[in-house]
């Protein structure tokens, strides 16, 4: 009984998140399907796209910067490539990430079954059920998986780690697992460290042999080692540079109280049924268990705190482990019915206990569910859109020498193949290394400055590196319009383009050779073959 509902509800999910893809889906100006996925996603999946075609894991050929923070599904998207176009990848991808939710929610039921079992088989079916909506119902978790990035494999990753370690005995397995979800996303590290550490101290206190406790937490620090030994040989760094570019020139306190703050009361505002619960559940009933799977949620917490937050909304960084809190509340529940039931008198209503304590506990997860402001995408975003027809328009008017200046540092240089320049520093340890615009020009969402987004050159980017098309010549404080104007044409296109300074038109470098200028304007090619 539980398989067949476990499955229907797994089965219905995955209808439901094909058809959100597809209805997020649109056509560009070649007449083409392309299917919406995040910015940030793209610059993945261009990683993975050089490697695959033996041009190096980078985001540009021939130059060593990790322009990615999750080179675990950079390899994987490396693997997809090597078997389909450009346009299909994302699409491949997307049906990835629904697989890595149903993953999650399955880990999630198997946690609470090793948490708490009730004695009520209709009670245990529904909190069961309970456990597998928990990932599949949280909306920022859905939606920054199905646009493509790696928090859904996070998710799988470390509920399928902690699937395998709850109790006392060592599981090596899960601590692969948690290496290779370090992999995919470094700040992993967190929550491992303190589960692992968690885990280490309870079987010390326990009285088990040294090497029990060592076989758990090698395979984590071996993958962790060589993650990293390879980023300094290959990369020659020991962070990627998306960490030196959003970290780094921002004294900690500052991120603390300018972003870091605000990121986590928004969180705690937008979860405070959960909170509330969790923080009563740990209090009135702590346990070794509830306390391994609190810690992860914790953990990342504090790390969201340090690093200032994130530079967008729907809680990309806590997405991954916030299913694992309500976790920790539902194992109560088969506790509270029985603490019920032995003080009651009456036997037919102490039978009753465990079916209403089920039934309670889908009332709070409904209210939970109910009070996230979020809901989940039905439809493209507009800038995805604006890129991407920008993108089909520049392959058919540019060579294969020319460069792309971006702000968006995914899509226009994925779906071109062209050499780009990154404005904002992802994929530029120059731009990466300079101090961060604090004067709150850049800011938004009562953020102090946005991390990524507040360290910039246009001069160095578009002056001296002239690229063939930029994307704008405005960012923060610095204004270009009447430097670049000399050196770049504005040519009217007829689609959207992004930003909207530009009103519908493409910035190129004026008399370039690589630029066809005689079909500047003519409609795009289909048969333009993949560079």
């Amino acid at each position: 009984m539980s398989h067949a509902i476990g499955g229907a509800v797994c089965l219905s999910f995955a209808v439901y998140a094909v058809i959100v893809i597809w209805r997020q889906s649109f056509l560009c100006i070649d007449g083409q399907r392309y299917f919406n996925f995040a910015d940030d996603g793209l610059i993945t999946l261009r990683a993975g796209w050089n490697l695959a075609h033996g041009n190096g894991f980078v985001w540009n050929p021939g130059e060593r910067v990790e322009a990615i923070t999750n080179m675990g599904w950079a390899l994987y998207a490396a693997g997809l490539a090597l078997f389909m176009d450009r346009r299909v990848l994302p699409l491949a991808m997307q049906l990835t990430c629904v697989v890595t939710l149903i993953a999650t929610a399955i880990a999630c039921r198997r946690i609470y079954r090793k948490t708490a079992t009730s004695d009520s088989a209709t009670a245990q079916h529904l909190l069961e059920t309970i456990a597998l909506l928990a990932p599949l119902s949280y909306v920022p978790l859905i939606n920054w998986t199905l646009a493509g990035m790696e928090t859904g494999a996070v998710a799988a990753l470390v509920a399928m780690a902690l699937s395998l370690m709850i109790g006392t005995l060592s599981s090596a397995a899960g601590s692969l697992l948690l290496g290779l979800a370090f992999s995919t996303r470094p700040d992993v590290a967190a929550p491992a460290a303190i589960l692992l550490a968690l885990r280490w101290f309870r079987r010390q206190s326990s009285g088990w042999m040294t090497w029990n406790r060592w076989a758990e937490v090698v395979p984590f620090i071996a993958v962790a080692l060589m993650v990293t030994i390879f980023r300094w040989a290959y990369y020659g760094m020991l962070v990627p540079n998306t960490y030196v570019l959003k970290v780094t020139g921002t004294p900690v306190l500052e991120r603390i109280q300018g972003n870091g703050l605000l990121y986590v009361s928004s969180w705690l505002k937008d979860s405070r049924v959960l909170v509330t619960v969790l923080v009563a559940s740990l209090i009135v009933r702590p346990r070794w268990d509830k306390l391994q799977l609190a810690s992860v949620l914790a953990s990342m917490l504090g790390y969201c705190l340090y690093v200032g937050g994130d530079a967008f909304t729907q809680f990309r960084f806590l997405a991954p482990y916030v299913p694992l809190g309500f976790l920790v509340v539902l194992s109560d529940v088969p506790a509270l019915s029985v603490w019920i039931a032995a003080r009651v008198s009456d036997a037919r209503v102490a039978r009753r206990a465990a079916p209403a304590g089920a039934v309670a506990a889908a009332c709070l997860f409904l209210l939970h569910v109910s009070t996230q402001t979020f809901s989940v995408r039905q439809k493209p975003s507009p800038e995805n859109i604006a890129n991407i027809n920008t993108a089909i328009y520049l392959t058919g008017v540019l060579g294969p020498r020319a460069s792309v200046g971006v702000f968006f540092a995914g899509t226009v240089p994925y779906y071109t193949g062209l050499r780009a320049v990154d404005f904002l520093g992802k994929g530029d340890p120059y731009i990466a290394s300079l101090p961060p615009d604090r004067t709150g020009v850049i800011s938004a969402r009562g953020m102090r400055n946005i991390p990524g987004h507040d360290k910039y050159d246009l001069t160095y980017s578009i002056l001296r590196r002239r690229p063939t098309y930029i994307a704008d010549f405005r960012w923060g404080r610095q204004d270009l319009a009447q430097a670049a104007g000399a050196n770049y044409v504005r040519v009217p296109v007829g689609f959207e383009t992004w930003p909207e300074s530009t009103g519908r038109a493409v910035l190129l470098l004026r008399d370039s050779p690589d630029v066809d200028w005689e079909r500047v304007g003519a409609p795009p090619q289909r048969d333009r073959t993949e560079r």
